[in-house]
């Protein structure tokens, strides 16, 4: 059997798997990335989440459910944030061989398990659109060019962190006297309390981009009635699409470039139709469409090969 592993900020999944195939899926709240944030937190944090799905895999005790003897072949871990080079690489996977009883470990990040999912392993383009935002490329001649991801502080165009913080900024906007108080002042004060000590709180906060990536949800959900919300989730449409239409640089020509995502931000209808336009006047060529499967399925698809093809590059191997 495999373990599938999709760990991003908003939440953690896991899938037991076998052959490819997800049988069993447990969810925990997402890994805590901090500038303190070690080997040990993530590893801990999975390993959590598997003591709580490991029963259902053996509840008669008759398989051991960890240790050296577990019936867990391969994990394969999609990661937000990859913390380290080969000796970080070695030291996660040494704990989940300790804590699982896996012999094989391939870390990679989350986008990477996102594509794998969404085109069952097949060239295209892939957007992973959640609390950052990141696209992928991957070419039939095994060329890869991956497109923003580059977190909060300075990149993750269109992303949930990148509406909410402009939804929130049209909010306080509006509670200072700087524009005129609208539906996003009042939503923000629904969510966040009183505005004027709430930046205290969320700034002490340990998951304070997670919170503001939460405020999308509210800024899609005004886009309908109100004209700033509208007008951010069009924007964040356009950027998604400029991501999109750059990470097809690695499939040259003329011939069709499949593209599709992940994440729920694209249920909007303002932001979708956004993207749906720019990705059309970017990339004549694009053939979008919804995911076969998501990053868990990826995951499951990945752990069950010995033969990682497109994705060699990308992925990081640990045996034990």
């Amino acid at each position: 059997m495999e373990l599938a592993v999709d760990g991003g900020k908003s939440g953690l999944r896991l899938a037991l798997a076998s052959e490819g195939r997800v049988l069993l899926i447990h969810e925990e709240p997402g890994l805590a990335y901090t500038s303190g944030s070690t080997v040990a937190d993530v590893a801990r944090k999975v390993l959590t989440a598997w003591r709580a799905l490991a029963p259902a895999l053996a509840p008669d005790a008759s398989v051991p459910p960890d240790g050296p003897d577990g019936p867990v072949g391969t994990v394969c871990l999609g990661l937000t944030t990859l913390l380290g080079g080969p000796a970080a690489d070695r030291e996660l996977a040494e704990h989940l061989f300790a804590g699982i009883g896996a012999r094989r470990a391939l870390l990679t990040g989350d986008v990477i398990t996102a594509h794998a999912g969404a085109f069952a392993g097949r060239p295209g383009v892939v957007l992973a659109a959640g609390t950052g935002a990141i696209a992928l490329g991957v070419a039939p001649d095994g060329g890869t060019r991956q497109v923003d991801g580059w977190g909060y502080l300075y990149g993750d165009a269109g992303s949930g962190f990148w509406i909410g913080r402009r939804g929130l900024d049209a909010a306080y906007r509006g509670f200072d006297g700087r524009a005129t108080p609208g539906p996003l002042t009042d939503r923000a004060r629904q969510v966040f309390g009183e505005l004027g000590t709430a930046p205290q709180r969320l700034y002490l906060s340990s998951d304070a981009v997670a919170q503001v990536a939460g405020f999308a949800v509210h800024v899609l959900d005004l886009a309908a009635e109100d004209a700033t919300a509208r007008a951010i989730a069009e924007e964040a449409g356009r950027e998604l699409a400029a991501s999109v239409a750059a990470a097809a640089h690695c499939l040259p020509g003329d011939e069709p470039v499949p593209v599709s995502w992940t994440g729920r931000l694209l249920r909007a209808p303002a932001l979708r139709t956004a993207f749906e336009t720019e990705l059309t006047a970017r990339l004549p060529r694009a053939l979008p469409a919804d995911p076969e499967g998501d990053g868990l399925a990826g995951a499951a698809l990945l752990a069950a090969t010995t033969e990682l093809g497109h994705y060699r590059t990308l992925i990081r191997t640990v045996e034990r």
